[in-house]
């Protein structure tokens, strides 16, 4: 009988109220009915189908037909309205487009039936109208469920509207999922470089995640597509110095310029600009260091003034503190860098750090074995370590006699020998060997030198005693 009901109908369409119609075909579940029903009126309103230039173009023509049109389509929304309503909470609820369901679970049963038959009209006006709503509701899921010849050139066609940045959305998650990578990649740099307020710094570095997992998985092994993956890849390492960046800035709560450059880094910037317009402006050092490494700038003096300076902002950021929690707060500081830099020497000059580290030490008459067991901890190896120490010493600096303490290294150094013969003990014998034997020699010169010294104090008698008890127990050898 439904089915008779549609099909006569259908012949009277221009005669028929559409709307009342509409309302009975729910009260009984004839959904598919209709959508039959309407498509068909509005297809009778446009003979001539003129309501499509007009949708495709912008142009007037066809303008009262498309508004016809529209009217019959919106007894499919209002019909689809209140099953979304009821499918999220409402259940045996009689409204006014006469639908009617016992659950919210039928409700999403009928109302996923429904856009079924939508779904399969050939009928593109209806389509953009339909794409409308399922936007409106913030129903991109189920717009990605289409399968239509007719939803990427809509896509494409809105997203040069202004303010397309919601279909920019919906279109790289489109190209995604018909795994087309390498438009989606492409989109989805797009979006990180929007300018526009509406996007934070995460979000922007989410696109830009997003767009490398694209690219990596484009089956293209085209020269272009290898160099855009490269791209990404860079504005990403940026993406994150920047992030620190504005990490940085947030916590600079009584600086006014702070808030405004906070502001600013929501939206991506070169790699120059950070350094000159944020890090250096505002004394991150080790925001300033982070860039260089990355921009693979090697400036020998630039390197030591920032360690300088990252080294100090460090002391005075944790100067509150009592003096272990300082050390301990320094040292994680130290491993942490050394971790990043080691492996690039160039960023991680040890002779200098070691040298400042040393110093502070000094100053703060910590254990003189805090700097040897730091260094330890990022890795570098004992034998390194003691040619650092070795050439500091060969140096003669006048900083040591300035502190107080003439003999300071020469003790750091038999604390880094007692720990690497440790460490030896690990090592099979006839590998140990020869380290051992130079490691005797290097004790032997330096209590030579030690006996032949003229200073008299507690700090050459400390650092002898130390080398003849480290001379002593090699005996065991």
């Amino acid at each position: 009988m439904l089915q008779k009901s549609l099909e006569l109908f259908k012949q009277v369409t221009v005669n028929i109220d559409l709307s009342g119609i509409c309302n009975q075909y729910a009260s009984v579940g004839f959904y598919e009915g209709i959508v039959e029903l309407c498509l068909a009126t509005a297809g009778d309103q446009d003979n001539q189908n003129l309501a499509l230039h007009l949708t495709l173009t912008g142009e007037e023509l066809g303008e009262q037909l498309l508004v016809a049109r529209r009217h019959c389509y919106t007894c499919i929304t209002n019909t689809l309205n209140n099953l979304l309503a009821m499918s999220q909470g409402a259940s045996g609820v009689q409204n006014n487009a006469g639908v009617k369901v016992s659950s919210a679970a039928e409700a999403e049963k009928q109302l996923t039936a429904m856009l079924q038959f939508c779904y399969s009209s050939t009928d593109e006006v209806f389509h953009v109208f339909l794409y409308e709503w399922l936007i409106g509701n913030n129903l991109v899921n189920r717009l990605l469920e289409v399968k239509s010849s007719f939803l990427e050139p809509y896509l494409r066609r809105t997203a040069k509207q202004p303010d397309n940045l919601q279909i920019l959305d919906i279109m790289w998650k489109f190209y995604e999922k018909e795994k087309n990578y390498s438009a989606a990649a492409r989109i989805l740099a797009k979006l990180a470089d929007r300018d526009t307020d509406s996007l934070t710094l995460w979000d922007r570095i989410d696109y830009v995640s997003r767009a490398i997992l694209c690219a990596k998985a484009c089956s293209t092994t085209l020269h272009n597509e290898g160099e855009f993956l490269h791209e990404l890849e860079d504005k990403m390492d940026v993406a994150q110095l920047q992030l620190n960046i504005y990490s940085c800035l947030e916590q600079m709560t009584s600086n006014p310029d702070a808030a405004g450059a906070v502001t600013e880094l929501n939206k991506l910037v070169d790699i120059s600009t950070l350094y000159s317009e944020y890090a250096e402006k505002f004394g991150l050092a080790e925001c300033q260091l982070a860039i260089i490494h990355c921009a693979g700038h090697h400036d020998p003096l630039l390197v030591q003034r920032l360690w300088r300076e990252l080294l100090t902002q460090e002391i005075n950021s944790t100067q509150h503190l009592p003096q272990v929690s300082l050390m301990s707060s320094l040292r994680n500081k130290i491993v942490l860098l050394g971790n990043t830099y080691q492996s690039a020497e160039k960023f991680f000059p040890l002779q200098f750090i070691v040298q400042q580290l040393e110093i502070i030490s000094c100053k703060g008459g910590w254990d003189e074995g805090w700097v040897v067991e730091t260094m330890l901890q990022t890795g570098i190896q004992h034998s390194a370590l003691h040619s650092t120490y070795a050439s500091l010493l060969q140096m003669k600096q006048a900083c040591w006699e300035q502190l107080g303490a003439p003999y300071h290294l020469h003790i750091v150094i038999s604390l880094l020998l007692t720990s690497y013969v440790s460490h030896l003990n690990s090592v099979p014998l006839q590998e140990r060997k020869p380290v051992l034997c130079a490691i005797q020699d290097i004790i032997d010169a330096h209590v030579v030198d030690l006996q032949a010294s003229t200073s008299v104090g507690s700090d050459v008698t400390s650092a002898l005693s130390r080398f003849k008890a480290l001379q002593a127990g090699f005996n065991k050898y």
